[in-house]
């Protein structure tokens, strides 16, 4: 039986276009690319609300490339004809990626030039002086070259926001409203975000003109049958036990991504693996946005199987933005004092970001808001994969998880999350060798280890930078997941002991993880244990060794 969905090639596309999408194995579009894309190429505005993963960012691309190659057909004049707006970093570089996929047949005719990156503005503005064709960036920045006069948008046919729901959330209220004074009276602008909150309400009606609103999802979050979602009641030393037993153990399998609330937590989960050889990245907003990029980029190639992020909302306080609808003002004034202590307001990795083939989330600190835990989530289980979300809650969280819990209900009635089976009396076996690495991890050595990550990064991502230009190969040497060691590590907590896993767990265990015993092969002749017995005679076994070769040299001689 034949598909009655819109393909790629009955949408009209250039020939180009099509080619570039069959290279990277797009078989057919999604829901979302399939209404919005026809939409977008009629020339109307869109609100799109749509499930994380589902492939908004090529539903706007794709119409976006089209158009430019319209257009060039009547108009040589080159000039900034898309402007595509996000909230970071991170997500900049991948839009920027995406569309450079997406023209391999046709760069000569759309070039694409992202801004959003922390270089200087002079060091830019060769980039804009060439007019690309689309430009990526976020907010600040692009304003940040009008004023500077690096960047020109009076032939500006498309605006795109990407993430719109978290443009205010992040303070770029002002410049985007600054911005907008400079664009045509006439545009066609699309709004696309996994979330239709108060503020996309005010940014719809500051860029858009009888838009067309599209709700392709029910449920913000694939159902049960794609992704599962667990719980597990623990305190504060229960969760490094259980994190310590998920991962030494093989229990946890695949690429997986562990949340933390705050970037000394970040250090301080790392050190911990650490003392048992568990390497793992960090992700935070302190670390430089090359290096952020470079993590991701090889995370997603498969180098690393363990990423520690901060959420990109409440890094010092995350329980502190669970108000939602009071602290829009407060996020603000922290974000301005976050920019003094040298971390990134612009950083953020649980939204937006295409992590690939994440197989599980780990929400070691609960998620300060049900829209946190949505994009948390979200970064597993995208497209048509399966995925699984554990989320660890103390005590003093349980009301929190009730209003995640209530609001997933709401969006769909299996979704809520399930009690994790996990017997912790099987693994107090191992809480001993938990508080044995926990005495070593000192707020000494995590100070230590974030001033020692931040000095590695930063002579990676300056010094380095053109180097890896020119040698792009060397750049897969430059690892992140490489041991800090500020903290004292203590060999005998490498290795598991058969006698600590439980009965229960033996079959469960990641056979690759335990390494059988080298059986000791016969001495031959017994040669070494003679030597000890004739020539050690109680004194030290190499001059014992010495002095009998000296002995023998002068017995030769007589």
């Amino acid at each position: 039986m034949t598909s009655e969905r819109l393909q790629f090639h009955e949408m009209g596309l250039d020939d180009r276009l099509l080619k570039a999408v069959a290279d990277l194995g797009w078989a057919q579009p999604t829901l979302i690319q399939e209404k919005a894309i026809p939409l977008a190429l009629e020339g109307k505005d869109l609100l799109a609300r749509a499930r994380t993963g589902s492939g908004k960012t090529a539903a706007y691309a794709v119409p976006l490339i089209q158009r430019i190659l319209t257009s060039k057909q009547t108009v040589r004049e080159q000039a900034v004809r898309a402007l595509v707006l996000v909230p970071t970093k991170e997500l900049g570089q991948q839009v920027q990626a995406m569309i450079r996929q997406l023209t391999a047949y046709c760069a000569r005719d759309v070039r694409v030039a992202d801004i959003s990156g922390k270089a200087e503005l002079s060091a830019q503005r060769p980039i804009l002086m060439e007019k690309p064709d689309v430009v990526v960036g976020t907010p600040s920045r692009v304003q940040a070259h009008i004023k500077a006069q690096n960047l020109a948008l009076h032939a500006l046919e498309m605006l795109v926001i990407d993430e719109a729901d978290l443009v205010f959330s992040f303070g770029f209220e002002a410049d985007l409203k600054n911005l907008i004074c400079h664009l045509p009276k006439i545009y066609q602008a699309f709004l696309m975000s996994a979330t239709l909150n108060d503020d996309v309400q005010a940014l719809k009606e500051l860029v858009l003109h009888n838009p067309v609103t599209l709700k392709l999802q029910g449920s913000q979050l694939p159902d049960s049958s794609q992704l599962q979602q667990y719980s597990v009641k623990c305190e504060e030393e229960d969760k490094f036990l259980l994190i310590y037993t998920l991962l030494k153990l093989g229990l946890v399998r695949g690429k997986t991504l562990i949340f933390v609330g705050s970037l000394d937590r970040c250090y301080r989960l790392k050190l911990f693996l650490e003392q048992f050889s568990i390497p793992s990245c960090v992700l935070n907003s302190e670390l430089p946005v090359h290096s952020r990029c470079h993590i991701i980029s090889q995370f997603n190639q498969g180098f690393y199987d363990y990423i520690i992020a901060t959420d990109e909302q409440g890094l010092d306080n995350p329980t502190a933005d669970s108000q939602s609808a009071e602290s829009s003002g407060k996020k603000k004034k922290k974000k301005k004092t976050k920019s003094k202590t040298g971390k990134d307001k612009e950083y953020g990795v649980s939204r937006g970001v295409d992590f690939q083939n994440i197989a599980n989330v780990i929400n070691f600190d609960f998620p300060a808001s049900v829209e946190s835990y949505i994009h948390r989530v979200g970064r597993t289980a995208r497209a048509d994969n399966k995925g699984t979300a554990l989320t660890f809650i103390s005590h003093s969280e349980l009301s929190l998880l009730e209003e995640v819990e209530s609001a997933l209900t709401g969006d769909s009635g299996n979704c809520a999350l399930k009690p994790y089976g996990f017997k912790m009396d099987e693994i107090e076996g191992f809480r001993y060798r938990c508080r044995d690495a926990m005495r070593s991890v000192t707020k000494q050595a995590v100070k230590e280890a974030r001033l020692k990550e931040i000095k590695q990064e930063l002579l990676n991502s300056e010094k380095l930078k053109m180097y890896f230009e020119d040698n792009p190969r060397d750049l897969q040497l430059l690892r992140h997941d490489k041991d800090l060691h500020p903290a004292i590590i203590k060999l005998h907590l490498k290795n598991v002991p058969d006698y600590l896993i439980p009965s229960t767990m033996k079959n469960l265990v990641n056979p690759l993880s335990r390494r059988k015993k080298k059986k000791l092969k016969p001495n031959p002749k017994g040669v070494v244990k003679t030597a000890f017995k004739k020539n050690i005679r109680g004194k030290n076994p190499l001059k014992s060794f010495r002095y009998t070769g000296k002995a023998r040299k002068q017995n030769n001689k007589s």
